[in-house]
């Protein structure tokens, strides 16, 4: 579910930022891949009369773009990540890039290198800049879930935020990929996520839940699983209890 790489071109298709956060992509020379978003723009435009796409899957990878003004944002992904996380993260990349521009004078082809602006590039990526405030909450939360699987309690279970943002998890990579592809589909629908169950060929049971911080605006999504020997009814039992003492973890 990695993020690997970051483009930002201006209107012409030139590439005038980019920068690679994994090692798949480091030695691909960027300006021999933003001529194709280029070439897709005007296809989906004068072609067939459709607006630029915002979402290209193509060989296990995925291309999200966004438009703003004179600029093209586009982050390049495994089509696994989620892509609530992405899309959040290209609206923050181009608050900050919009914020840089107003106080740097930038030629219409000059390539951006700023070592303060990559940094705080990587930090959208990661997504640390906006749980660095409840570090010690998640910590917390992080040993309540570790304390259940080690007794016994439950199998696994993840955290994560409304936006996709993974804070951690024990559980399979596919149930965990099937709960934030369910959290896409509900946010595409503006269904409420509250309390959601179903039942793996093995007779394991999957729990997702919203959970409420009093003190933080955005709610997170616990999704815990339960041996296939716990009753349905014990498992949203024992789901509620988890959930009100993460909301009492002060």
């Amino acid at each position: 579910m990695k993020i690997h790489s970051l483009f930002i071109l201006n209107k012409t298709g030139a590439c005038i930022y980019s920068r690679n956060f994994t090692e798949d992509f480091k030695n691909i020379e960027p300006n021999l891949i933003t001529p194709f978003f280029s070439a897709i723009f005007s296809f989906s435009e004068n072609v067939i009369s459709q607006k630029t796409p915002e979402v290209l899957e193509m060989g296990g990878f995925r291309f999200v773009f966004q438009i703003k003004e004179e600029f093209i944002y586009t982050i390049l992904s495994d089509s696994s990540a989620s892509l609530l996380f992405i899309k959040s993260r290209l609206k923050s990349i181009t608050k900050a890039f919009e914020t840089f521009v107003e106080e740097n004078e930038i030629g219409d082809h000059e390539v951006i290198q700023s070592v303060n602006f990559d940094e705080e590039i990587n930090g959208i990526i990661t997504g640390e800049e906006e749980i660095i405030n409840s570090k010690v909450l998640f910590r917390r939360i992080i040993e309540l879930i570790k304390n259940l699987v080690y007794e016994n309690e439950i199998l696994g279970a993840a955290l994560f935020a409304i936006n996709g943002k993974v804070i951690y998890t024990s559980l399979p990579q596919e149930i965990l990929l099937s709960s934030l592809k369910e959290l896409e589909i509900r946010y595409m629908v503006a269904n409420e996520f509250n309390t959601t169950f179903y039942s793996l060929e093995n007779e394991q049971k999957v729990f997702s839940k919203r959970i409420r911080i009093p003190w933080k605006l955005e709610p997170l999504i616990i999704v815990v699983l339960f041996d296939a020997g716990v009753p349905t009814g014990m498992a949203e039992v024992n789901l509620d209890k988890i959930v009100k003492n993460i909301e009492n973890i002060i």
